[in-house]
């Protein structure tokens, strides 16, 4: 799962159409059933901010990532 970092996030959405199984949105059009996820990623990307999780480089899709 990607997390994004909403306190870095300039809402360009350039993420959006790259997303290869259309995950992303803007966080004003979030579907209601995935709601929940929008406090998730906030949690998660500031963990793994704290612990240097970034990506930093564009990495292949992995095993089982709905491909």
């Amino acid at each position: 799962m990607l997390y994004i970092d909403p306190s870095a996030c300039i809402d360009c959405e350039a993420c959006v159409p790259e997303c290869p199984v259309e995950a992303i949105f803007h966080d004003s059009a979030v579907p209601e059933r995935w709601a929940d996820y929008v406090a998730l990623n906030a949690e998660r990307s500031a963990a793994l901010k704290e612990t240097g999780g970034n990506i930093t480089e564009k990495q292949e899709p992995k095993m089982g990532c709905g491909k």
